[in-house]
């Protein structure tokens, strides 16, 4: 199953960069295969988005820039506003009708948690509450935002599967000395999935600092959430009350490109030194598995009896499970793609 074979995937919110990064010079980004442009038409205002395709001659929207607020077509100079509706067509005497048609095909944007979020369907949901993400009592901090060369589906389905931990880690936070994965249920809620363990980890000279542990070997409680089917949790805590959170989201660019996002959330609030070490073993982490995935066919089979599994997978089976039903399921920005919103 490829993210293409997904429509209703489209009707979902994904981050596409940092709130610091989109200004007042557009701002390129491709998802499912389209292209499409930020802009912020003030400072303190909110940012918009559409196709990054002028109207006129179809000319791209990002390789131009903001005037008084208005989104400036490289080309021929058509003027957008914050509503996508062109205000001027320089080449016209002021006295000549702009055409109706002169709008841009705009799209849901929204900030939050420091990322700028769009959804190219149809936002019938909003962006997902990240209940740790908007604590005071945890320090959010932003890990990840870089392009993979790997499906959106694979990276969610990596996310959930327990069992990699040990040996594609091994390196920096796997136990291959002790692989064994204990029993545990699947909750299933809608479209959300729930998970529980305990387990065993080893703790190296870092991960000491970073945690406070100080044994070698630790005994850890995972939480695990399917929060949307591109967006994971994953809530780690120790036997000294610490509790590191961890999201992953997966924009899909394609069908085998992602714009791969991590950040985490901790009630230890740690200093810079501290979190800067944090940061670094997560980064690391996730190298390792970009590594992997890379070299992962993108299509995710949706029919369990593609692959082989065993008692472990169970998490990943049903996540299997939920893209199939998902791809039965018309969605919405399906009617809506090339029109104006």
């Amino acid at each position: 199953m490829l993210v293409s074979d997904i429509p209703a995937l489209r009707d979902y919110w994904y981050p596409v960069g940092y709130t610091a990064d989109v200004g007042s010079d557009p701002y390129r980004f491709r998802v499912f295969g389209a292209d499409y442009v930020l802009w912020r038409p003030a400072a303190d205002a909110p940012v918009r988005g559409a196709r990054d395709e002028c109207p006129h001659r179809g000319a791209r929207l990002s390789d131009g820039w903001v005037d008084e607020g208005c989104l400036t077509c490289p080309y021929h100079g058509w003027r957008y506003d914050e509503s996508g509706r062109c205000v001027q067509v320089p080449a016209n005497e002021p006295s000549v009708p702009i055409p109706p048609r002169a709008h841009l095909d705009s799209i849901a944007v929204s900030e939050r948690y420091g990322l700028v979020w769009v959804c190219v369907g149809s936002a019938l949901r909003q962006i997902p509450t990240l209940t740790e993400a908007d604590d005071p009592a945890y320090t959010l901090a932003h890990e990840v935002l870089e392009v993979w060369t790997a499906s959106a589906p694979r990276i969610i389905d990596n996310a959930l599967d327990i069992g990699h931990v040990p040996f594609a880690h091994r390196r920096t936070v796997g136990t291959p000395s002790a692989p064994r994965i204990p029993a545990y249920q699947v909750e299933r809620e809608g479209d959300v999935l729930r998970c529980s363990l305990v387990h065993q980890s080893r703790v190296d000279e870092q991960q000491k600092r970073n945690t406070g542990i100080t044994t070698d070997v630790t005994t850890r409680t995972t939480h695990i959430e399917l929060i949307e089917p591109l967006m994971f949790r994953g809530a780690i805590e120790y036997e000294n009350g610490l509790i590191h959170v961890l999201f992953k989201t997966a924009t899909p660019i394609d069908d085998r490109t992602t714009l791969f996002c991590q950040f985490i959330a901790r009630n230890d609030h740690p200093d810079a030194a501290k979190l800067a070490g944090v940061v670094a073993v997560d980064r690391a982490v996730q190298a390792e598995d970009r590594a992997l995935l890379e070299q992962i066919r993108p299509d995710l089979p949706t029919d369990i009896t593609v692959e082989v599994h065993v008692p472990s997978d169970r998490l990943t089976i049903e996540y299997r499970r939920l893209l199939g039903r998902l791809s039965q399921a018309m969605g919405r920005s399906a009617v809506n793609v090339g029109t104006q919103r």
